[in-house]
């Protein structure tokens, strides 16, 4: 990489650190009054605190022309408690008004960022990990409060006592202060070189993070896999080996923000050593007097406070700022699904569904799908059959909206689907996949998912339809069982039944069934099929399976062969017509007697 190309790099990422604070611009506008409060305490403690060294001036000048008393030194000392007293309070001030907005701008954020990610596409959730994005809203967004609050405070609490006590020295005498200002412009220098490294090192730690909280969310979701495979070292060693990685990123920003320290106090020891040369030797000309001379020694020392929380301020600011980039980045990401603005409320007993000549691709290189055209009619069961791999999902998937085609077009009722409200034409479907989503709630609350007020009743009735209600009535809860994270205490067939009768209870005009009963056995899979038809007879069931005992009894089935419709039709029609279908039988028949066989020889 070539010098002009890493430094234009550079710029841009200081840049875009400067730039993403203006996310924060409309929080700091909506608290302005408590940040105002907050900054006008924090000023009356400087103040307060500058007003200290005089005091200490005033008894040393009396000391030395012999006009202290105890009681004026009482005096001095009583001003001193209250002075302490009024920085006590003020200061307890200023932190209720600075750290109170910092709490709910990152409340506010992370609802922000939660609920845009729910309006994201799904291909955004095929680039970025599960613990990437738990990264940006745990520790990204602690490091930009981090930022917003002690780093804001540092940034004010710096100017503004560096300001005033810059005035106090001046006033003592002007030209010991520009001595003591001598080395400020090292430290605008190094501080300019280092804070750079420190926003590069800090957003190489911030994506570090990220991948080793994946590493470790991967090994406790799959914990059963990583014990039935004897896989807990491998896991182990591959969790340590990012952990390493972050450690060493973590050491190397320790190492940038170390040097702040020492840098500093170098400068500000050397500014010590003119104070003491220069200012001694003027308070041996009686151009000052020894009050002064303490005083000012005891200004540099307050001065230290800003110089020191300078390197700090900007650490926590090049920290917060690389991590709101990275929360800018997934705040500004789009959904590749456009909204239309139609409402499809009212469909018709008969619509038709029109899937037609349609081309996908995930990764836009290798196509799912090619040219694929059928229908589907209200009221009736489609089945979409097919080889493993063949597309039968990404159909489902398409169907509703999930993704769009890259080529050609899904009508509902001889309109494009793009045309209807997203939020409106999803609600249309209800969806059961192979591996159902069970949530960490009890098992009343998995089935009435995203309703209110739902009547036990009509609870009842949906796990009676799904052969789940006597199962349900034996746990020790009954319905307020909870079932644990990922439903793990259900057995498979009972969390894919759990997920159709909440599918079922919202009562949605089409039923998308994505393998749903693999878990099921045939008998249990007929009469839940057969209990739905009955108890929904105009309900729309589009399904995929790899089962034939599954898909004969639809209306209409399709099958699907590299990427196309190659036939439609009845089960009975079909094995007359087709050729591809009648092999796919044979097939699935075939695998079914050889997975019988392995059961048979594992008995």
């Amino acid at each position: 990489m070539s010098i002009e190309t890493q430094t234009g790099e550079n710029r841009r990422g200081k840049t875009d650190g400067i730039r993403s604070f203006q996310t924060l611009f409309p929080y700091f506008k909506a608290f302005r009054g408590w940040l105002i409060l907050g900054i006008f305490s924090l000023a009356i403690v400087d103040f307060l605190q500058l007003c200290i060294p005089l005091i200490i001036k005033w008894a040393v000048d009396d000391l030395t022309i012999g006009k202290a008393t105890p009681q004026r030194l009482l005096e001095y000392a009583g001003w001193i408690v209250l002075l302490a007293v009024g920085i006590g309070c003020f200061r307890y001030l200023w932190r209720l008004s600075l750290m109170t907005p910092t709490r709910r701008i990152e409340e506010d954020l992370r609802n922000r960022m939660f609920r845009h990610i729910l309006s994201l596409s799904e291909d955004f959730f095929m680039k970025m990990s599960s613990g990437d994005i738990m990264a940006r809203m745990v520790n990204d967004l602690n490091m930009v409060r981090m930022a917003v609050g002690f780093g804001m405070v540092g940034m004010m609490d710096a100017f503004v006592m560096g300001t005033a006590t810059l005035v106090f020295m001046i006033w003592i005498s002007s030209s010991l202060t520009l001595y003591v200002l001598i080395p400020m412009p090292l430290l605008v220098t190094a501080t300019a070189l280092i804070s750079r490294r420190i926003h590069w090192r800090a957003q190489e730690v911030q994506s570090q993070f990220s991948t080793l909280t994946e590493a470790v969310r991967e090994g406790i979701s799959g914990i059963r896999v990583v014990r039935a495979c004897r896989a807990e070292d491998l896991q182990g060693q591959k969790v340590a080996e990012e952990g390493n990685k972050l450690l060493e990123k973590n050491l190397a920003l320790a190492k940038v923000r170390g040097v702040f320290f020492p840098v500093l106090m170098l400068l500000v020891n050397l500014s010590m050593v003119i104070v003491l040369y220069f200012g001694g030797r003027n308070t041996i000309l009686a151009r000052i007097t020894p009050g002064d001379f303490v005083a000012f020694t005891n200004y540099l020392m307050l001065l230290t406070w800003p110089m020191m929380a300078m390197g700090w301020v900007i650490s926590l600011i090049q920290r917060g700022a690389a991590s709101l980039v990275r929360i800018n980045e997934l705040l500004n990401s789009r959904s590749s699904i456009t909204s239309g603005s139609g409402k499809p409320s009212e469909v018709a007993q008969d619509a038709i569904m029109k899937i037609d000549r349609v081309q996908f691709s995930y990764d836009h290189r290798q196509d799912v799908l090619l040219d694929c055209s059928f229908f589907i009619e209200r009221g009736k069961m489609t089945a979409i059959v097919g080889e493993i791999g063949s597309g039968k999902t990404t159909l489902l998937l398409l169907l509703m909206r999930l993704f769009d085609p890259v080529k050609g077009v899904i009508y509902l009722n001889g309109k494009d689907v793009k045309e209807f409200s997203l939020k409106e034409y999803r609600r249309l479907f209800a969806y059961v996949s192979q591996e159902p989503v069970i949530f960490s709630q009890s098992i009343l609350e998995n089935v009435t998912f995203g309703m209110e007020d739902v009547p036990m009743h009509a609870v009842e009735e949906v796990l009676d339809i799904v052969q789940l209600r006597r199962e349900v009535m034996e746990f020790p809860g009954g319905m307020t069982t909870v079932v644990g994270e990922k439903g793990v205490t259900l057995s498979g067939g009972q969390r894919q039944r759990l997920a159709l009768a909440r599918a079922l209870i919202s009562r949605r005009p089409f039923l998308i069934l994505d393998a749903p009963f693999s878990s099921v056995d045939v008998a249990t899979e007929h009469g839940i099929l057969s209990a739905i038809k009955e108890a929904y007879p105009d309900l729309t069931i589009v399904m995929s399976s790899q089962r034939v005992a599954s898909f004969m009894k639809a209306d209409r089935i399709f099958m699907i062969e590299s990427g196309k419709i190659c036939a439609g039709g009845s089960h009975d029609e079909l094995l007359k017509e087709s050729e591809a279908y009648r092999s796919l039988i044979q097939e699935i028949a075939f695998q079914q007697v050889f997975r019988g066989g392995e059961r048979t020889n594992a008995r």
